[in-house]
């Protein structure tokens, strides 16, 4: 009976990334850059790619690599692209796919983003904020304030200030690659300058947040992200 309950939410959060045609961003920023004649053979490629089983990903290889991962999915993208951690700053860590799309994460709040269709210049939050900090969820906040920072007109872009608040919801049981994890649904729903959104999070009984979906901008809207293996010093 629970996993109808995340699916829906989630499914209403991740609504608002679709672009429309149901392109994975990801997918269509490279696709855009070849030509007629390489599009032909770099569909041929994915079609035979597509039909071979892929390699199962389990905890223990993502372990073996002794590398921070997260997997992000956009849009109607199912499988999702693995990013590995390249820099840190501070409590800030960048992580990098094999494409170069980034995501800069504090803790499991995705600050920024870059080369997955909008980019995500900054975001900044109160100091404990849960989704940054690891915090049991018994001991989340009533909510916290949050700036977007996107592209707009200057240096600093455009930015969007929102009050979120947050609802603890049901436990959940998350199947997670060859694991099933007990965690808790919280649920983020913020509102400012003109912009609406839920954000789905959820953590285990220390606050580790294992799977979240995140609003990063009004052309963007929501990415899921599973983190697989956090930074730690």
């Amino acid at each position: 009976m629970k996993k109808p309950v995340i699916a829906v939410l989630l499914a209403a959060s991740l609504a608002a990334c679709s672009s429309g045609g149901g392109t994975n961003p990801i997918v269509s920023a490279i696709w855009q850059k070849l030509k007629p004649g390489q599009r032909a053979a770099a569909q041929e490629l994915a079609e035979e790619q597509a039909s071979q089983p892929r390699p199962a990903i389990t905890f223990a290889k993502i372990k073996e690599t002794g590398l921070a991962i997260i997997r992000a999915r956009v849009g109607d993208d199912t499988h999702g692209v693995l990013l590995y951690a390249r820099s840190v700053n501070d409590d800030y860590v960048t992580y990098a796919s094999q494409l170069q799309q980034t995501f800069t994460l504090r803790g499991s709040l995705i600050t920024a983003s870059r080369a997955i269709g909008y980019d995500l210049l900054a975001v900044r939050s109160d100091p404990m904020d849960p989704v940054a900090v690891v915090t049991p969820p018994e001991n989340w906040p009533a909510g916290v304030t949050r700036d977007y920072h996107i592209p707009g007109d200057g240096p600093a872009g455009q930015v969007i200030s929102v009050q979120c608040t947050f609802t603890k919801g049901p436990d959940f049981e998350l199947e997670l690659l060859d694991a099933v994890i007990d965690t808790r649904i919280m649920l983020e729903k913020c509102k400012g300058d003109d912009v609406e959104f839920t954000n789905v999070h959820l953590p285990d009984s220390t606050g580790r947040i294992w799977r979240s979906a995140q609003w990063i901008g009004p052309g963007q809207g929501t990415i899921e992200i599973d983190i697989l293996e956090p930074f730690t010093e």
